[in-house]
């Protein structure tokens, strides 16, 4: 493993993790989630390339600025593509699906392939995230209760069951989350509240896509997920058996087989057969 840094258009000091060797996969995390949380996975993924895991802004090693904008982490992405160079993938989770989403929109021309695992987009009204939430998490965030702001984040966003959560606050890393990333879930809700998945814009994406979805998840999820697919020319639907949203740690076997197997599979033969 080794560490480099990007240097932002706006001049934040993005840190970024290196393993193997090889054509680049740059790997952009969800809500709450740091280059470690990826560990699991990244041997079954980095035998054949190059895997760059990408620390967002505020979180590990990489710098914050302020005010935030999710613009400004498009422009992060963009700039780590710009020097892992040509030809490169990449691989958005969560809320980091929609920004691989929004930077593939401004067609790098690095970009060859993009996975985006889960993007929380919601079209019904029933399904969609409160529109104060932002604002809500950050004045939780300014009056020092970073704990209440993960809280209201988990319940509200990815809307997690009181005993899941529950768990989750017994146990190991409940304690780190709170103290390392809680600031960032008002970044977060920022970039969900941002993303529309215009249709003319996602038309525009020409690079050959996967969009995973775990079998078990919420249908919210499988309805945002494929009508992104849906409006895009060129991408494909896969689902992982019995996962939720974070198969990479539940099941990082599998989670790797989906993307090698994508990965591997020559440009010319899957835009003929993809059929989505």
């Amino acid at each position: 493993m080794t560490l480099f840094t990007v240097k932002s258009a706006d001049g934040t000091q993005i840190s970024c993790e290196q393993h193997g060797a090889g054509r680049a996969l740059v790997i952009i995390s969800g809500a709450l989630f740091a280059s470690a949380r990826w560990l699991k996975v990244v041997p079954l993924i980095s035998r054949d390339r190059r895997v760059v895991i990408v620390d967002r802004r505020g979180r590990g090693r990489s710098q914050d600025h302020l005010p935030y904008s999710p613009e400004r982490e498009v422009e992060d992405i963009s700039a780590v593509l710009e020097s892992v160079g040509a030809p490169c993938d990449l691989l958005g989770h969560s809320s980091g699906a929609i920004l691989a989403l929004q930077v593939a929109e401004t067609a790098p021309p690095q970009l060859e392939r993009l996975i985006a695992y889960e993007p929380p987009v919601f079209f019904a009204a029933e399904d969609a995230i409160a529109p104060d939430l932002p604002e809500r998490l950050q004045a939780l965030l300014a009056a020092g209760q970073a704990e209440a702001a993960v809280e209201t984040f988990l319940r509200e966003g990815p809307r997690v069951a009181d005993a899941e959560l529950a768990n989750l606050k017994a146990g190991p890393t409940w304690a780190q989350l709170v103290r390392d990333v809680a600031h960032t879930v008002a970044y977060d809700s920022q970039v969900q509240r941002a993303f529309s998945a215009d249709a003319e814009a996602l038309a525009r994406v020409s690079v050959r896509t996967l969009l995973l979805l775990g079998s078990a998840s919420p249908p919210r999820m499988r309805s945002g997920a494929e009508t992104i697919a849906a409006r895009l020319p060129n991408a494909s639907v896969r689902e992982l058996p019995g996962q939720q949203h974070a198969a990479m740690l539940s099941a990082p076997a599998l989670f790797a087989s989906a993307v090698n197997d994508f990965l591997t599979t020559p440009l010319a033969t899957a835009q003929a057969t993809s059929t989505f």
